[in-house]
Parts: structure tokens; C-alpha cells; sequence
């Protein structure tokens, strides 16, 4: 091999390393972003899920 074609192998690497890189970080945005939106949402779904149980309690209560 000639010193040019090691020197493009090490550059064709280190593009495809910086593109492995881009795409990780990317995935890890999007984690960050669905993690974000799951800790504002967790605590209103939990919220309907006892308005829900008290008003079936409530409910059968009022029919007995």
C-alpha cells in the first residue's frame, strides 16, 4: 500500500466513525426529548387514573 492509500483508509475511518457519532447523538437527542416529555406526563396520567378510581368508588357507592 502507498502511504496515499493508508492515509485515505484512515480517512474513509474516521468519516464513517464521525458519522456512527453523529447518529448516536442524535438518538440520544431524541431519548432526552422522550424522557423530558414522559417526566410532564407521568404525574397527569396518574392523576386521571385516581379522578377515575374515586369516581367508580363514588359511583358504586351511590348505587348500594
Amino acid at each position: 500500500m502507498h502511504i496515499d492509500d493508508r492515509e485515505n483508509v484512515e480517512l474513509e475511518r474516521l468519516q464513517t466513525e464521525t458519522r456512527k457519532l453523529g447518529a448516536e447523538r442524535l438518538k440520544f437527542l431524541a431519548e432526552e426529548a422522550k424522557l423530558k416529555r414522559e417526566t410532564v406526563l407521568y404525574p397527569l396520567v396518574v392523576g386521571a387514573g385516581v379522578l377515575t378510581a374515586l369516581a367508580t368508588g363514588l359511583g358504586l357507592f351511590l348505587k348500594f
